[in-house]
């Protein structure tokens, strides 16, 4: 293998990444959801479709450092959520559970992202003489 492809252990890093952006999906798009009772209603923006997006992208992508740039992007989210008062405010403020909830599984999310995207790439690639 060149050090370009993935390894087993890149792999699984990658899958682990994909689950974790599926989660933030999740909770990005869930507490709209429960409250209008519908997935088409409940829709509010194009976050959780990037989130998806990114998460193929992991998958479908031969390359080696698709998961730590998924990594890089949730590190972006996780700066753009901080960064909006209203979204903080949500997150230590538990007056609804739902939002409270969501808002803490869409963080730990992006942090999982990013921890697993790094992990990728402290694997060592595999040569071709390495079989």
């Amino acid at each position: 293998m060149t050090s370009g492809t993935r390894t087993p252990s890149d792999r699984k890093c990658g899958y682990a990444v994909c689950g974790a952006l599926v989660l933030a999906a999740v909770g990005d798009a869930g507490p709209e959801v429960v409250k209008s009772g519908s997935l088409i209603a409940g829709y509010d923006g194009p976050g959780p479709l990037i989130y998806l997006a990114l998460a193929a992208f992991v998958v479908g992508a031969p390359w080696r450092f698709a998961p730590l740039a998924a990594g890089a992007v949730s590190a972006l989210f996780v700066f753009g959520g901080l960064s909006d008062p209203g979204f903080r405010d949500r997150l230590v403020t538990p007056g609804e559970a739902i939002d409270f909830g969501a808002g803490w599984l869409q963080m730990l999310a992006f942090v999982a992202a990013i921890v697993f995207g790094l992990a990728a790439m402290w694997s060592k690639p595999r040569d071709a003489a390495d079989g």
